[in-house]
């Protein structure tokens, strides 16, 4: 087909292609007899012989026949022939489409029932009841069994309880808060206080969220009140009047967890900060002052407390506090000096600690006492690094000096 360009003969395609004359011949009348060719200017050529003819000796009438779709029989009868099969017809190919599977449709899913939120709280339980979250989270309970793991210790199982509660606190808030949003937000003051001071279970909880220091007021001074209304108070109020009138009650303030929200609420003034940190001892203020947890201001404020504390501190919670802590403590200690009690107890005691003896080094009053002892200690002799730093104190004494 690539050959034929409408010049080109039956015998210049022969030259052309290489192939037979008579192969060319028949190629070029099938070309013909599809159509894919026009012979009008040329010699008409015949179209191919059908299936099974024989071109051999003349051409009968039911042979022609045969070829132009008639019934041949009526001419082989009149020749004397046997009429020739008709051709087959060709089969026809039925594309089969491929049956998509019968799935069964799949039951509807059946609609979760809607949460009610916490309309009913016992007034004097002391933990409330976990509801499910408002954003659809599922917080799995946690069960303390103990016939369960026979091998868990009392302490892993009060770690498991401590998580439980504040999961189940966090929760029973934030229903809470969604109470106070949906009923009391947008009432005015005065219904608001007037509320609070008639209100029980969970809108008495909800009004906790308040920031007005009259509705915490009212809230305080309701007849059901109870410890869980004060710690929602002193975590989530933001003024310092109504954090003072949580303060007022000492009763309150020995809760710990009142305790630790007041510290880490950021709101806390001069005055409850006061009210909490009086009847601390030296060791449990000194570890208010170094947590990360609460605010960076309330912290400073109580490294005052420590300075204050560690003049009035009997002698042995002074040596107790700088043995716990290796002297770490004395660097919020800057300005005070060591009682003769303190050093002699220190001095009584064997130092097996090197963070101990750079804090002592490194405090600029260093009773000279406690320095030539640390000096005598046998890993002391062996670091030369620690005997440089305790020999250039100014408070070293002399004599040690001179031996060495």
């Amino acid at each position: 087909m690539a050959r034929i360009d409408g010049e080109l003969s039956v015998s210049d395609l022969v030259r052309v292609t290489g192939l037979d004359e008579e192969r060319v011949e028949q190629l070029v009348s099938k070309l013909a007899f599809e159509g894919a060719v026009d012979l009008a200017d040329g010699p008409a050529l015949a179209p191919p012989l059908p299936p099974g003819f024989d071109d051999g000796g003349t051409t009968s009438m039911a042979d022609l026949a045969a070829a132009l779709g008639m019934d041949p029989s009526a001419f082989a009868a009149a020749e004397g022939k046997p009429a020739p099969e008709p051709a087959r017809p060709r089969p026809r190919i039925q594309i089969r489409r491929r049956e998509e599977p019968i799935t069964q449709p799949e039951p509807a899913a059946e609609p979760l029932p809607e949460l009610e939120p916490l309309e009913e709280v016992p007034e004097e339980s002391g933990t409330q009841p976990v509801a499910a979250a408002a954003d659809g989270d599922e917080l799995d309970e946690v069960a303390l069994d103990p016939e369960a793991d026979p091998d868990s210790t009392g302490a892993e199982q009060q770690q498991v309880a401590g998580k439980e509660d504040e999961v189940a606190r966090a929760v029973a808030e934030r229903n809470y808060r969604q109470i106070y949003e949906r009923h009391w937000h947008e009432l005015p003051v005065d219904q608001r206080v007037a509320g609070a001071h008639t209100a029980k279970g969970s809108d008495l909880l909800a009004l906790c969220f308040d920031q007005d220091p009259r509705v915490v007021a009212a809230v305080l001074e309701n007849a059901t009140c109870g410890l869980d209304h004060v710690r929602l108070i002193a975590f989530h109020h933001r003024t310092g009047t109504g954090l003072e009138i949580v303060a007022r009650r000492q009763d309150w303030l020995r809760d710990l967890l009142v305790e630790r929200r007041l510290l880490r609420n950021p709101m806390i003034g001069e005055i409850v900060l006061g009210r909490v940190m009086g009847p601390k001892r030296l060791f449990p203020t000194y570890k208010i002052a170094i947590d990360r947890d609460i605010p960076e201001l309330t912290r400073i404020k109580c490294r005052g407390f420590i300075r204050q504390k560690w003049q009035t501190a009997p002698s042995e919670e002074r040596a107790d506090l700088l043995l716990r802590t290796e002297g770490r403590c004395l660097i919020l200690m800057t300005g005070c000096t060591f009682d003769a009690k303190t050093t002699a107890m220190l001095c009584g005691r064997p130092i097996n600690s090197v963070m101990f003896v750079q804090s002592i080094a490194k405090f600029g009053s260093s009773p000279p006492a406690l320095l030539a002892h640390l000096m005598k200690q046998p890993f002391v002799r062996k670091n030369a690094p620690l005997k440089k730093m305790l020999l250039a104190h100014p408070n070293m004494p002399g004599d040690v000096k001179r031996s060495i």
